[in-house]
């Protein structure tokens, strides 16, 4: 009685170390957790979508700003939504790592940084602009040999007026931080355009919902689609 309790004591064990192992070696690339593992599961899905496109497409990367915006078609093609709410450049960029491409995309949108400039991420972190910019860096050079046309936007605005808005996020880094992503697109060979300079005077961010997010209606969708096409297709007529 006492071997057989042994052996399966040692076996328990065995199956226990297994197991470990396993967790160890199938943790997501790119980082450890459950960001890291929505990111995955996320590149899977979007892969699976563009697999189904026949014919050309687009490809719309960022945050939730990007994710928040119905845009089924850019340029008269189809536009696939990648985005995912949350993420910083440095999740955008692990997303691409992953992403299966059936062929280069006519354009791939990228709109990333709100989530960078929060307080929290750049709190007791003097390198943090220059963090943003090698990360900046580093995802237009991994998508510029992957698409026809890259195109990059500013960051949306922000609405300071609004509670704690600039207690959560440096608002006024945006413009250094858009002006890294203009610097670092250009030197990938991007295209970079603010899509949303129709939306920050102080009529259009007071319809933000939150003072973080844009207001978007049709009208407001229609004139980004607009901007949008002109850096992405501009001698396709709407």
């Amino acid at each position: 009685m006492r071997k057989r309790a042994t052996i399966w004591a040692g076996l328990a064990v065995a199956v226990l170390a297994a197991g470990i192992a396993a967790f160890l070696v199938s943790r997501p690339r790119g980082g450890q957790g459950q960001n890291a593992a929505f990111r995955e599961a996320r590149a899977f899905a979007v892969s699976s979508q563009l697999a189904q496109v026949e014919g050309p497409y687009s490809l719309l990367l960022g945050d939730s700003q990007s994710e928040r915006l119905l845009l089924p078609t850019l340029c008269g093609h189809p536009a696939i939504n990648a985005a995912i709410a949350g993420t910083r450049v440095a999740g955008l960029r692990a997303l691409v790592g992953w992403l299966t491409l059936p062929r280069p995309p006519e354009a791939v949108v990228v709109t990333i940084g709100t989530n960078d400039l929060t307080r929290r991420q750049r709190a007791g972190r003097p390198d943090a602009a220059e963090q943003f910019r090698a990360e900046a860096r580093a995802l237009f050079t991994d998508l510029a040999p992957r698409a026809r046309r890259v195109i990059a936007t500013a960051i949306p605005p922000f609405d300071p007026g609004r509670p704690r808005v600039t207690e959560f996020y440096d608002v006024d880094a945006a413009a250094a931080y858009s002006a890294i992503l203009s610097e670092e697109c250009a030197r990938a060979g991007c295209v970079f355009v603010d899509a949303y300079a129709d939306l920050r005077d102080p009529a259009a961010t007071a319809r933000s919902p939150d003072g973080v997010h844009l207001g978007l209606d049709a009208a407001a969708r229609d004139r980004i689609a607009a901007r949008l096409e002109a850096a992405a297709c501009p001698d396709w007529a709407r």
